[in-house]
């Protein structure tokens, strides 16, 4: 079951359609092909432009059709030309995960002078080409209650205290809380913890799953704590803090 979109989630989901089509990400964090030209100097807005107008050629066109030819209008004097085509498109997979990858011919020519940039280029999780920018490693979090310090929970509250947060992610609105206490699972020690979500968004690269900050404020006999972890879905709506949920 997917988790209900607040409105203030649907409007960052519609936010990141806009950003992947028209791929207008003024700075890309990690270098992209325009950084790689060198015969001459492109601003962030003629690269941003450059950027934009091939990711979506790369996803429209087919191969081996008739070059497309890139200007910069030769503003600043120096006309920065780029010719580009595509071919031998096939699917390939890494992480489980179905990805597009094409041959890109990439020709940049300026005051006489030509780059050949071209290379293979592949599809990415957030819906980018690698030629844009990789995308970030992912983050990669302990396993679920492990960084529970205040308290040693048994197999019984772990069960309990999991479940309590699927039901709260899966479930609540935006800042509304859901309780928690052991009382009752075998632990003499009480413990009270408040389950918050927060942050709803689209996972990136994906136009209906979902990911949720979890807040848990752990209240025990040794003082209080408190842990806060992002979590997504899968296509199925498992979530990425249950046993056995598995990546795509």
């Amino acid at each position: 079951m997917p988790f209900p979109p607040s409105r203030s989630a649907l409007r960052l989901l519609g936010a990141t359609l806009i950003g992947l089509a028209c791929l207008g990400n003024a700075a890309a964090q990690t270098p992209t092909i325009a950084d790689e030209i060198t015969v001459a100097t492109l601003t962030p807005q003629e690269k941003d432009r450059l950027l934009g107008d091939l990711f979506k050629d790369l996803n429209k066109d087919d191969d081996d059709q008739e070059a497309h030819v890139w200007d910069n209008g030769g503003d600043r004097g120096v006309m920065v030309k780029v010719t580009y085509n595509f071919s031998n498109s096939g699917m390939t997979e890494h992480s489980l995960k179905a990805h597009v990858c094409r041959d890109l011919k990439f020709i940049v020519t300026a005051g006489g002078k030509s780059q050949d940039l071209s290379r293979r280029t592949c599809s990415q999780n957030s819906g980018k080409w690698d030629v844009q920018g990789k995308d970030p490693a992912p983050v990669v979090y302990p396993p679920f209650l492990s960084d529970v310090t205040i308290a040693r929970l048994n197999a019984q509250e772990q069960a309990s205290l999991l479940k309590a947060a699927v039901r709260t992610l899966k479930d609540e609105e935006d800042g509304k809380s859901r309780q928690w206490s052991n009382k009752g699972l075998g632990n003499a020690v009480p413990l009270a913890v408040r389950l918050t979500p927060s942050g709803t968004d689209a996972k990136p690269g994906s136009y209906s799953r979902t990911c949720r900050d979890l807040t848990m404020v752990l209240d025990g006999k040794s003082g209080k704590q408190e842990l806060t972890r992002r979590s997504c879905e899968n296509r199925y709506g498992g979530l990425d803090i249950e046993p056995d949920y598995v990546d795509e």
